[in-house]
């Protein structure tokens, strides 16, 4: 065997080892031998407390109807939720991307009001110096985050997110990546397909039709 082979082989047998000698109570357990990057993740719902994989966070436009999908990250670790806010900011700076004013989140993020000059919104008990307004928005703003819900259980569902059929720690970004790309593909054929229908019947729509009853 070359070197490279043999250090294959190592680390192949020491991964072997240490899920034979783990025990239940242990931190940092494997859980797959040929992904054992994969994670048990505690869901706190009581028809699943917990998940086998991988965490994956992701930003989306607040715009109603056309949420688009401006960052994803897959995490080999298991973060805290508000310490998936910063890589993702991360990386739409990498892309090029401006970065929002505000970002809304859920209980999950707290601890942290403000990330890269974003305001980080999360629900909660309304202050006593807030006005009725303010609530209003906040509330407001807070329902339409729940909207995110069912975008990622379409990413799962018709994108392939649920399942990572790709090797490798990579595998985990690049298959997340690609989910992300054909939801906004999806949204970008849908806006292209309003924007061709209008071309072709807007003559119709301009016409002005008027009738005389006798």
């Amino acid at each position: 065997m070359n070197e490279e082979q043999k250090k294959r082989h190592q680390s192949e047998m020491e991964l072997f080892q240490n899920v034979v000698n783990q025990q239940r109570y242990d931190k940092n357990k494997f859980y797959s031998l040929h992904k054992p990057f994969t994670k048990c993740i505690a869901k706190g719902k009581p028809h699943k407390q917990y998940e086998f994989g991988n965490k994956v966070g992701l930003i989306t436009t607040g715009e109603k109807g056309k949420k688009i999908i401006t960052a994803i990250k897959a995490f080999l670790e298991n973060p805290f939720d508000g310490h998936t806010i910063e890589p993702l900011l991360n990386q739409m700076e990498t892309n090029n991307l401006k970065l929002p004013k505000e970002l809304v989140y859920d209980r999950g993020g707290k601890g942290r009001s403000e990330i890269k000059g974003v305001k980080i919104t999360i629900p909660g008990k309304a202050k006593a110096n807030e006005t009725r307004y303010r609530k209003q928005q906040k509330r407001k703003k807070c329902r339409a985050r729940a909207g995110i819900e069912p975008l990622i259980g379409h990413l799962k569902t018709d994108f392939r997110m649920d399942q990572n059929y790709l090797s490798g720690a990579k595998g985990i970004q690049i298959n997340a990546l690609m989910s992300a790309t054909a939801w906004n593909m999806k949204k970008m054929m849908e806006k292209l397909k309003q924007e061709f229908l209008y071309f072709i019947f807007r003559p119709f729509l301009q016409q002005n039709f008027y009738y005389i009853a006798a």
